[in-house]
């Protein structure tokens, strides 16, 4: 199978072009259309039993996410497949070839099923800097599909490099990070770019130009009220 991306950057569709047999997951409302033939099973994103069933509910619950994913079946016949994230923004499609992506959660979209999906924990320093306490690893080989809020621009870290934690896409297992303010204490909370993400090493980085965070804050206050 292979992905191919139209309309980017602004509005971007992926389309998993699955041979006899091929198989691509994506997450739970990706799927923006199907051939007829093509046959879908949901299963839960991780555990096994009713202990982990369980387990990773309360931790989807607690973050937030899809505890479900979808997985699209070509058992006898070639298909398409199309996917498109809730925000409007870019499509990058990674080919895992054996190593890792360390993936913020929101922006995986989809993938061959021959790369595994993990959650993956990114300690306090994560929790205070995105209030998110998970990471996705992905590893293994095949097409992986990740989604932003804006453009995608891939960046060569060699060293040291600064992001806002809001415009992380993902980055290479190569580069370590800590969390920071990205001045004093008074900067943080009157400048508005709270906290930044320093990066250490050498590997790629993906990073989003739009910060959803952001966006909500902005779009929030001039929604209607909901009725009851």
């Amino acid at each position: 199978m292979k992905f191919d991306v139209e309309f980017s950057p602004t509005f971007a569709l992926a389309i998993a072009r699955l041979d006899v047999g091929d198989k691509v997951m994506a997450e739970s409302g990706a799927m923006v259309s199907q051939d007829a033939h093509i046959r879908m099973e949901t299963s839960a994103s991780q555990g096994k039993g009713v202990g982990g069933l369980l387990k990773g509910l309360g931790r989807a619950m607690l973050l937030g996410e899809s505890f479900f994913r979808n997985t699209f079946h070509a058992d006898n016949a070639p298909g398409e497949v199309t996917f498109a994230p809730s925000l409007p923004g870019d499509i990058m499609v990674y080919e895992m070839t054996g190593g890792e992506l360390i993936v913020q959660q929101q922006a995986y979209l989809a993938s061959a099923t021959t790369v595994e999906i993990q959650a993956k924990w990114g300690g306090f320093k994560s929790f205070f800097g995105e209030g998110k306490m998970f990471w996705i690893r992905a590893y293994g080989t095949g097409p992986l599909a990740l989604n932003a809020f804006g453009a995608i621009k891939e960046i060569e870290v060699d060293g040291n490099f600064i992001i806002d934690t809001g415009h992380i896409v993902a980055f290479e297992p190569t580069l370590d990070f800590t969390i920071k303010k990205v001045g004093s204490w008074f900067s943080t909370f009157f400048s508005s770019e709270g906290l930044v993400c320093r990066f250490t090493g050498k590997g790629k980085l993906f990073i989003q130009t739009r910060n959803p965070n952001e966006f909500g804050q902005l779009l929030g206050p001039r929604l209607p009220p909901v009725e009851n």
